[in-house]
């Protein structure tokens, strides 16, 4: 069996999602489907692939060998993944935040996302 690619999971990952609206609103939505899906959350579904990676719940070769499992042997990084999960749940969570402070939100959770991997 062939490893795993981030970029065949993350083209997976959008066709899916493209599926599901299409199946909702119709034919006529799925380049918005596909659009929205690239523009809005592939970031954060990628941001997602490197905390398992680096948590070591699955290899991702595109994240590199060195970083695989890496926070069970640095607690830093256990507590930087922590506030990554704490941050996005704030920012799913809050219906309308100010732009600025959904700005700084995403601003801290790229540093935090840049300190996972070497």
């Amino acid at each position: 069996m062939p490893e795993p690619s981030l970029y065949r999971a993350a083209f997976l990952a959008a066709a899916k999602h493209c599926d599901e609206v299409v199946a909702r609103l119709g034919d006529a939505h799925g380049e918005a489907a596909r659009a929205e899906w690239n523009q809005r959350r592939f970031w954060f579904w990628a941001l997602e692939r490197v905390v398992e990676h680096v948590a070591g719940e699955q290899f991702w070769p595109e994240c590199g060998r060195r970083n695989f499992a890496r926070a069970g042997q640095r607690p830093k990084l256990q507590q930087v993944m922590d506030e990554l999960a704490r941050l996005r749940q704030r920012l799913g969570s809050e219906s309308l935040p100010a732009f600025r402070e959904k700005e700084a939100l995403v601003a801290r959770i790229a540093e935090l996302a840049n300190q996972l991997l070497e």
